[in-house]
């Protein structure tokens, strides 16, 4: 099967970005949370100054919190397991874009990049810790190479032990968003950049 990176950036539209809250507040920076947030949380998130017309289907934050549409998100429902926060998400000017978007949190994150195969800075110490722990992260990924054996059908996932924050879909989820005409841009995991 083929996969495909979820990109934070749209043709004509650019990056589209905002700055997130929590509330409750939390503890510690998102980036770092790995289990579910309190069940009566929210977010609000407010737009870069740059976005004047919020009209797409994913996006992130500059903490990497991940925002997927009303309409996506009864689509996902169907094929993961995480947990969303309702968010407001509001213009630099502080106006309230018509969309309701969700942060979408505790995805999956499997440890399928082929660390042999793939381009990388530190490749040696990275492959040194898979077999002598702790584990090392790959940075600077210049080409990656996904080890399918280890995907076992997700459809919508993060990779494990690298700092790529661009969630992967499966061709099959994102043949399935085209057809339901979601505005995400993707770029098959050969071709990616990050």
């Amino acid at each position: 099967m083929n996969y495909y990176f979820l990109e934070f950036q749209y043709p004509r539209k650019g990056f589209i970005s905002g700055g997130v809250e929590f509330s409750p507040e939390l503890d510690v920076n998102y980036s770092y949370i790995e289990s579910n947030l309190p069940i009566n949380t929210i977010a609000e998130v407010t737009l870069v100054s740059s976005v004047k017309k919020m009209d797409v289907d994913f996006f992130h934050t500059t903490s990497f919190a991940l925002l997927v549409s009303d309409s996506l998100r009864l689509v996902l429902e169907e094929y993961i397991s995480v947990q969303f926060i309702p968010t407001t998400v509001r213009y630099h000017n502080g106006e309230i874009v018509e969309r309701k978007y969700w942060v979408i949190h505790n995805m999956k994150k499997i440890d399928c990049l082929d660390f042999e195969s793939s381009e990388y800075a530190g490749k040696r110490l990275v492959l040194n810790s898979i077999t002598n722990p702790p584990r090392k992260f790959a940075k600077g990924v210049r080409k990656v190479i996904l080890d399918s054996s280890k995907i076992e059908g997700a459809d919508f996932f993060k990779i494990e032990y690298s700092y790529i924050q661009n969630p992967v879909i499966s061709e099959r989820l994102y043949n399935i968003l085209r057809g339901n005409k979601m505005k995400v841009n993707a770029t098959p995991v050969g071709d990616f950049i990050p």
